[in-house]
């Protein structure tokens, strides 16, 4: 009952503590490059010729120049991209080329198109095929030699199905969601792995509400889970109060389906406060024991 009551009276407190927002840092303006769109889902068949193009923006104060390439897009063991290794799922990269590969003198507020073809072969195999073509801020050295300085990189990212014999199977492999938190905040982590042979997207919605029902925090991500490789989407509340008791629930859906739903309480109480409780209690408790023990020496006592 004490418990109970404690954590009632911390609910309470956390209701009237201030929430503090995180500033961003102050992005360098002098070279902004974005790209639009980011990425494309492109359903293709074996002997087609698909022409694609995508567009290269300068939001900075300065002009540049930029190059284009193509590389694999793979998962790593740790589920995060990577761009240097190779798998039946990337031999779009030696379908893909370029109109042009060198763009010059992108003004500010002005933008540049990109426009790349992929020309399928006629024996590629089922299933997907997958590469992210980068766009590459760079200029001469200050030396005047041909080396390059690299200042950023953007990507664009090309999913494309292949049809066939498309096996179509995921699965949640795990969700981490403590229930006690001795600082904020509050966190959860979310493992899929896509056991098929062509992507999907998952849709990780999680929502944490006050013991009022209010929703104080709502973090849906989308991500594209790739054939035979896994993705790993973490969810953090910045503005996690001190203290608190809170309804966190997670939500997954692929394929169509909900995969994976649940909800916990979860309590955030700084270490200070679980360390005075616990003294608080152990007093209490050798307070009683003290009792107990007086009234069966009086009970004796009165017996003689």
């Amino acid at each position: 009952m004490l418990f109970v009551a404690a954590v009632v009276i911390m609910g309470g407190v956390a209701m009237l503590l201030p929430i503090i927002p995180v500033a961003a840092e102050p992005e360098n303006a002098d070279i902004v490059m974005q790209l639009s769109p980011v990425k494309k889902h492109q359903k293709l068949e074996p002997g087609q010729k698909f022409e694609g193009s995508f567009n290269i923006y300068n939001l900075g104060a300065k002009a540049f120049d930029f190059r284009v390439y193509v590389k694999p897009l793979t998962v790593g063991a740790d589920c995060t991209d990577q761009y240097n290794a190779s798998s039946d799922y990337t031999q779009m990269t030696g379908w893909t080329t370029f109109e042009q590969l060198n763009f010059y003198d992108l003004q500010p507020g002005d933008y540049q198109t990109v426009k790349f073809v992929v020309d399928v072969p006629k024996t590629a195999p089922e299933g997907g095929q997958y590469v992210v073509i980068f766009a590459e801020i760079s200029s001469s050295n200050p030396n005047g030699e041909t080396a390059i300085q690299v200042h950023k990189r953007v990507g664009y990212k090309l999913y494309a199905d292949l049809g066939g014999k498309n096996v179509k199977s995921g699965e949640v492999e795990s969700v981490q969601q403590n229930q006690l938190f001795l600082q904020p905040p509050i966190e959860s982590t979310s493992k899929i792995r896509n056991n098929g042979n062509v992507d999907f997207t998952a849709i990780d919605t999680y929502t944490v509400e006050g013991i009022d029902g209010k929703k104080m925090y709502i973090d849906v991500q989308e991500v594209d889970v790739l054939p035979d490789t896994c993705r790993i989407i973490d969810h953090e509340w910045e503005e996690t109060p001190t203290f608190g008791l809170f309804k966190v629930s997670t939500k997954i859906e692929f394929l169509d389906k909900t995969q994976f739903e649940e909800t916990k309480w979860v309590l955030v109480v700084p270490v200070w406060f679980v360390f005075v409780m616990s003294v608080v209690v152990s007093l209490l408790i050798g307070v009683l024991v003290m009792r107990i023990k007086e009234r069966r020496s009086g009970v004796l006592t009165s017996k003689k």
